[in-house]
């Protein structure tokens, strides 16, 4: 009796090894199916990040493509306006040149007229030299004139170009 208790104990210790060992391999492969599933759920998601990340890349060259074309265009008029503006300055500097030589031949004719006179008696010379100072300060606040408004000329232009970029950039479609 003794022996067949020992056998059946040990029969039972076997199934419940054996129950033990059945439960525990199907939570391992019940734990396997859920580490597989959480992969393919990790691989998707990061499938779709990388897609979603080449999305945001192409979209972002697109608008960098697109603000670098529209500031090209800002520059472009900007050259375009600064060269009309150079134009202009050579213009009126030729305009006031011509001017000084239209005040310079005045002044000869007005010194020869009083000279003149005065070889002919009618007059003292003029020996005061007020005309030829009024004539150069003419002549330099000309010039200066002309360099200033140059200056402010392009700085205007260039002002224009940068507002206009800056406001492209900043503007709620931009």
């Amino acid at each position: 009796m003794l022996d067949s208790v020992k056998r059946a104990s040990l029969q039972v210790l076997v199934l419940a090894l054996a129950s033990t060992a059945a439960v525990q391999t199907w939570r391992l492969r019940g734990a396997q199916l859920e580490v597989a599933e959480a992969r393919t759920q990790q691989a998707t998601q990061q499938a779709e990040n990388e897609r979603l990340a080449r999305v945001a890349s192409e979209t972002n060259r697109q608008l960098e493509r697109q603000y670098r074309d529209q500031v090209s265009e800002i520059e472009t008029r900007a050259q375009a306006d600064l060269a009309q503006s150079r134009v202009a300055v050579d213009r009126a500097r030729d305009a006031g040149q011509r001017l000084q030589r239209e005040l310079a031949a005045y002044v000869e004719r007005q010194r020869a007229s009083a000279s003149a006179a005065a070889a002919a008696g009618q007059c003292q010379a003029d020996a005061s030299p007020a005309v030829d100072l009024l004539a150069e300060l003419f002549r330099r606040a000309d010039e200066r004139a002309g360099e200033l408004a140059a200056v402010a000329d392009e700085a205007r232009v260039r002002g224009l170009a940068c507002e206009a970029a800056y406001d492209m950039l900043n503007s709620p479609g931009g």
